[in-house]
């Protein structure tokens, strides 16, 4: 579904007021904020493999474009000298500085553990003695809809987003049938979304859930 008939969809079920074209966008962009903070996220938000420049001897790697949070499931790894892979896992900052300290980096020694500093910046303990590159798999957000794009919220979750934005800018004109007709289409939104996550499960694959940082 292109951003176009996410808007027309919002116009239909507000009676096409045809004023509300920039409050619907702001609706569609706040429904994606909202979601991609939520506890349980699709598997179709993952990216694999991000590479990451580890320069030494700085103990700190700029979080991947986009980056909402870590995926439970995959630690952070690299390929050592001999092709193997060798995971870095993931601790809180002060157990990572409790085992390793914040001493100076030695010469040909990579990092043994990782940890979320913010949003924009990860720690390596202890300070890498090498540059080297490391990949990552991790919940990463969508373009938002700032133009005529179909991102993969509209593509895999359309009832969902329409129907949150919708119930937006529904309550802020006060007009309570519309409100009610977008929040079931947000709920079964919601219980397709929720149902492609245990269906994951069901195969085998891992169930992703989300983790605050």
């Amino acid at each position: 579904m292109m951003r176009s008939e996410a808007i027309t969809i919002i116009k239909r079920g507000l009676g096409y007021r045809q004023t509300q074209d920039a409050s619907i966008v702001a609706a569609l962009k706040q429904a994606q904020r909202d979601a991609e903070l939520g506890q349980t996220l699709p598997n179709w938000l993952v990216a694999f493999n991000a590479p990451l420049n580890v320069i030494q001897p700085f103990g700190a790697v700029d979080a991947p474009p986009g980056f909402i949070r870590l995926h439970d499931e995959y630690p952070m790894f690299y390929f050592g000298p001999d092709g193997d892979t060798v995971s870095i896992p993931r601790r809180n900052q002060t157990e990572a500085i409790a085992a390793y300290g914040q001493a100076p980096a030695v010469a040909g020694t990579y990092p043994q553990v990782m940890s979320v500093l913010n949003k924009t910046l990860f720690g390596l303990y202890p300070a890498p003695g090498v540059s080297f590159t490391a990949y990552l798999n991790y919940y990463k957000a969508e373009p938002v809809l700032d133009s005529d794009i179909e991102n993969q919220w509209l593509k895999y979750a359309p009832n969902y987003i329409v129907g949150m934005a919708g119930v937006h800018v529904a309550g802020d004109l006060r007009d309570r049938a519309a409100a009610e007709k977008f929040n079931l289409m947000a709920r079964i939104g919601q219980k397709a979304l929720l149902g492609d996550i245990v269906e994951d499960e069901l195969a085998g694959r891992p169930l992703i859930m989300g983790r605050n940082n």
